[in-house]
């Protein structure tokens, strides 16, 4: 009796279990090929790119599921799950250096998206006097800056810079201007800067810029990269789309994906841009700044190229460089010329800002 009740069980789900299956192992390839496809021409793979971590897991549950019945069709699922084995190095490592003892010869480089250092959201703030307080334990060589913010009466540039006078050479780039508030991404050097390049995105308050930096009798150019943001209030729309009634929860369904949308084909343009500069520099590379983008993604797969990522070579643990948002996402970078060797990497877990500061050590 009991074999026969498990028997038409079985008859029952098998529909919807090899449809389940089937439509899990096509995600997951979608997921893989986005990584080549640009959102400027074909915007739908970037979603698939985006969701690579929940997909894994799900296809691997499946997987298991599927042994467990002996389905042949496990086959299938284990052929498309496979690949992405090759993709976890990205997300997660076992082990790697938060600090290294060789200080000649390397460089100890920040980027940090500081959230304009709070200023805007709060009539009194301190967020900056921690970022700086932050900066200074850490004693950086060069530090990349984005959402860069100064306002009369609640911090200027010269305020902030002279805060820092172990980094006396900058290069701000501020492409909004409004009232007596200036917005961008800035790069300070312990190293003379001989040449910076503004690299403006149209129609877009992200930018990019590369600064040539002389480091004894060598120049690394280092770019300080902002790309497209979403823009979205996210604990807002969790709420909306979880407790909302329908016709909220529909529409903001609507806002997030036309939000992503837009910003998934702009990003690929200015990826696109920048990855044309860094083609033809004549000196080595390093690449800093807020992807706004996961390791599976046409953002990433295009500006890192033939480069290294610090994470890859000296991370540790599952990483999250973004506080709002899932337990780990990965969106800030550090990425060097393949000839550089990354020789510590952290990610320090400090809440001036909703990002975190990712911090390496670089042997070039």
């Amino acid at each position: 009796m009991r074999f026969a009740i498990k028997h038409i069980t079985l008859k029952i789900l098998r529909l919807p279990l090899t449809i389940l299956s089937q439509a899990l192992a096509v995600c997951m390839f979608l997921s893989y090929i986005s990584i080549y496809i640009s959102p400027a021409d074909a915007w739908i793979f970037a979603y698939f790119g985006l969701m690579f971590q929940p997909l894994f897991l799900l296809n691997l549950l499946m997987l298991v599921f599927l042994m467990i019945l002996r389905r042949k069709i496990f086959l299938l699922q284990l052929a498309t799950f496979l690949p992405g084995i090759f993709f976890l190095g990205d997300f997660f490592r076992l082990s790697g250096n938060s600090e290294s003892d060789k200080l000649d010869g390397s460089l100890k480089v920040i980027t940090y998206n500081v959230q304009m250092f709070n200023l805007p959201f709060r009539k009194s703030d301190t967020s900056y006097l921690n970022i700086l307080s932050f900066i200074k334990v850490e004693n950086p060589d060069i530090l990349c800056l984005q959402e860069f913010y100064t306002a009369e009466g609640k911090l200027t540039e010269e305020e902030f810079a002279a805060a820092l006078p172990e980094l006396p050479y900058r290069a701000v780039f501020y492409n909004i201007r409004k009232n007596n508030s200036l917005y961008g991404i800035a790069t300070f050097s312990k190293y003379p800067i001989k040449i910076n390049l503004e690299i403006p995105f149209e129609n877009s308050s992200n930018s990019a810029m590369y600064s040539d930096i002389e480091v004894g009798d060598k120049i690394i150019r280092v770019y300080n990269v902002h790309f497209q943001s979403v823009r979205l209030n996210l604990q807002r729309s969790l709420r909306r789309i979880i407790g909302g009634h329908d016709e909220l929860r529909a529409a903001e369904l609507e806002e997030v994906s036309t939000r992503l949308k837009t910003a998934f084909v702009k990003r690929a343009r200015q990826v696109d841009e920048v990855a044309k500069h860094i083609s033809v520099s004549p000196y080595p590379v390093i690449v800093c700044g807020d992807f706004n983008d996961t390791p599976v993604s046409y953002t990433y797969h295009v500006i890192k190229g033939n480069k290294k990522d610090a994470f890859c070579e000296q991370g540790r643990g599952l990483p999250s460089t973004f506080r709002d948002l899932f337990p780990s996402f990965r969106i800030d970078y550090i990425l060097h010329d393949r000839n550089m060797e990354a020789l510590s990497y952290k990610i320090p877990q400090v809440d001036y800002s909703d990002h975190y500061p990712v911090v390496s050590r670089i042997d070039y």
